[in-house]
């Protein structure tokens, strides 16, 4: 997929605007919460120590929060739209991942925390009942689901867009294919969630992991919007 917008979507706006700059501080401030939100400022070093085990945490949540800003960048590039509607979905956008923060950095310690033994954890992860462990899950789907769906409609805004714009019939179909990718992302969230909220935890241990599991289906559904997408393109321009 992003050698398929590299060779098609042009590059616009090589300047930042002041949206563009909120945007980027906020992302920052993001990164700052997940900091602040791993625990606190070693004094010593047997605390660095121990601060460190939260080192896997931290990476995991920052690349995700950097590929959150990296897309919304490159959208900005693409189509140079700062109306109503960018702002607006611009502003929802940075709204939903600051909040997204903290049921990112839950679930990933508790991923790392259970993997190692809790050994990749500066602190305990306190989730103690199953109703707690759901809605972690829940929570941290229901953020997943938003921020993809807000892609979703900035693409599509910019789609509805495309005679101000000035995008080409190539431009037009990855547009396209970006808000499919953005929607079939979302709804791997929205099946997470249904799993976190339906499955017999309590009964079944061993299904605690899918909704997390779920996640794994992003590979295979952005190869295969990936294909689709050169598929078209290639129709696209052997057509007369």
């Amino acid at each position: 997929m992003a050698a398929s917008v590299d060779d098609v979507l042009q590059v616009r706006r090589h300047q930042p605007t002041r949206l563009e700059g909120f945007v980027d501080a906020s992302f920052a401030f993001a990164v700052t919460l997940l900091v602040i939100s791993l625990g606190h400022v070693p004094a010593s070093v047997s605390e660095m120590l121990a601060a460190l085990r939260d080192v896997p945490t931290f990476a995991v949540c920052f690349v995700l929060i950097a590929r959150m800003w990296r897309n919304h960048r490159d959208w900005s590039r693409h189509y140079d739209l700062d109306d109503a509607g960018a702002v607006g979905l611009s502003l929802l956008l940075v709204f939903v991942v600051l909040i997204y923060v903290y049921p990112l950095r839950i679930v990933f310690s508790l991923m790392f925390s259970s993997l190692s033994g809790g050994w990749l954890a500066e602190h305990a992860i306190g989730i103690r009942t199953v109703f707690e462990l759901r809605a972690a899950f829940v929570v941290f789907g229901l953020g997943g689901l938003a921020i993809w769906s807000v892609f979703a409609l900035l693409y599509r805004h910019a789609g509805r867009q495309h005679a101000a714009i000035g995008l080409s019939a190539a431009e037009r179909l990855v547009t396209r294919v970006l808000i499919r990718r953005n929607v079939a992302f979302a709804l791997v969230a929205l099946l997470s969630v249904a799993l976190a909220a339906t499955l017999p935890f309590a009964q079944w241990p061993a299904t605690i992991w899918l909704p997390g599991l779920a996640y794994l289906l992003l590979i295979p559904a952005a190869a295969r919007l990936r294909r689709a997408a050169a598929r078209e393109l290639q129709a696209l321009a052997a057509a007369p």
